[in-house]
C-alpha cells in the first residue's frame, strides 16, 4: 500500500516544481523538514508566541494558516518567506477547521445548545456562512479529517460525559447532510489523522481511562471499515499526521500536560511499522520555553529553500485575507 496526497495530484506541473516539506510551528518558532534530504531548516518566526498544542494548521492556496485561540489567523507565504496577519479570517476556540475541495470549512461545537454547526468561509464577504446545524457530531475534542467532499468527525467526548467514544460521522458538503459511519476500533479524543488514497489514518489521542495512546487505525472509505495497524513508537495526543511524497509522518503533540513530544515518525506500509525518522530541532530553545509543535505539509520552492539558513528570516508584515 502506498500513500499519495490528493493535493499533490491536483497540482499543475508548474506547482509540482516545489519541494514537498513538513512545516512545524510551536510558539514563535517555525521549522521545515525536507524528507528527501532528511534536513531541517528555519523559517521566519511567527507573529506571536501563542501557537501551542491546540493550534490548528491548514494549507490553503499554497499558503499556510495557523489558528491559535480567538486571535486572527497567521498566514505564511512561502514565496516571500514571511508571516502576515489575516484579521478577516479568525477562528474561535470551539471551531474545528479543514479544507474541502479548495474551500475552508469549520465545525462550530456549541456546548450550551449541544449543536454542531457546519460553516464555510466566504472569501468575498470575509465571513463565515452557516451551512447546516444539528445535534450530530457535537462532541468535545474529536479528530476532524477532510476526504473528498466530506468532513469526518471521529471520536471525542459527548457533552455531559467524562469519557470519549468511538462514534464516527461524516458531513457531505455537496448534499449538506450527516451520515453515520462505522465506529472506530477504540474510543478516543484528542487524536489526529489524515486522508489519502481513499483511506483515513488516525493515531494517538487519549483513551477512556485517560491513558495516552499510541494506537493507529485506518478507515477504508469504500468499504466503511476500520482496521488496526501497527501503533506508534511514542504515545502522544494533539499531534499531527501529514502525507508527504507518498509517506505518512507523525510529529509533535504531548505526552502529558507539560511534557511535549518532539520525535517525528514515518510509516512503512510494506512492513506495517512506524520508525523514528528525526526530531523537531528544539535544542537551541531554552528547555523551559520549548513549546508544543504542530505540523502541516506545504510546497516550498527550491530557490527559496536554497536561501534559507539556520537563522531564517524575520520578515513581518500585515495583509488582508
Amino acid at each position: 500500500m502506498t500513500c499519495s496526497s490528493e493535493d499533490t495530484l491536483m497540482q499543475s506541473p508548474r506547482k509540482r516544481l516545489g519541494t514537498h516539506a513538513i512545516v512545524a510551528c510551536g510558539g514563535k518558532y517555525t521549522f521545515c523538514y525536507l524528507p528527501e534530504q532528511d534536513k531541517w531548516k528555519c523559517l521566519a518566526d511567527g507573529l506571536s508566541e501563542n501557537r501551542g498544542q491546540c493550534t490548528q494548521m491548514i494549507k490553503f492556496r499554497d499558503h499556510l494558516y495557523t489558528f491559535a485561540g480567538n486571535s486572527s489567523a497567521e498566514r505564511y507565504d512561502p514565496a516571500f518567506e514571511g508571516w502576515a496577519l489575516s484579521r478577516r479570517l479568525s477562528l474561535s476556540n470551539r471551531k474545528l477547521v479543514a479544507v474541502v475541495k479548495g474551500q475552508i470549512y469549520a465545525i462550530d461545537i456549541n456546548s450550551s445548545t449541544q449543536k454542531s454547526t457546519v460553516e464555510r468561509y466566504d472569501e468575498g464577504l470575509w465571513s463565515w456562512q452557516t451551512i447546516f446545524s444539528s445535534h450530530k457530531a457535537c462532541r468535545n475534542e474529536p479528530c476532524v479529517v477532510a476526504a473528498g467532499n466530506r468532513l469526518y468527525v471521529l471520536g471525542g467526548i459527548p457533552f455531559g460525559r467524562s469519557k470519549p467514544v468511538a462514534k464516527a460521522e461524516r458531513f457531505d458538503t455537496v448534499q449538506n447532510k450527516w451520515e453515520d459511519i462505522a465506529d472506530l476500533q477504540q474510543a478516543k479524543h484528542r487524536a489526529f489523522g489524515v486522508a489519502t488514497q481513499g483511506k483515513i489514518f488516525v493515531a494517538g489521542g487519549k483513551g477512556q481511562e485517560g491513558q495516552v495512546l499510541k494506537t493507529c487505525e485506518v478507515y477504508n472509505i469504500s468499504t466503511d471499515e476500520w482496521q488496526l495497524i501497527r501503533g506508534l513508537n511514542v504515545p502522544r495526543y494533539w499531534g499531527s499526521m501529514v502525507c508527504v511524497n507518498g509517506t505518512l509522518y507523525v510529529l509533535g503533540g504531548s505526552k502529558s500536560v507539560l511534557q511535549f513530544e518532539y520525535t517525528v515518525e514515518s510509516y512503512d506500509p510494506t512492513e506495517n511499522v512506524w520508525t523514528q525518522k528525526t526530531s523537531v530541532p528544539v535544542n537551541n530553545i531554552p528547555e523551559k520555553k520549548r513549546p508544543s509543535f504542530k505540523g502541516c505539509a506545504l510546497k516550498i520552492s527550491k530557490a527559496m529553500l536554497d536561501k534559507l539558513n539556520l537563522t531564517g528570516s524575520d520578515d513581518r508584515f500585515e495583509l488582508g485575507f
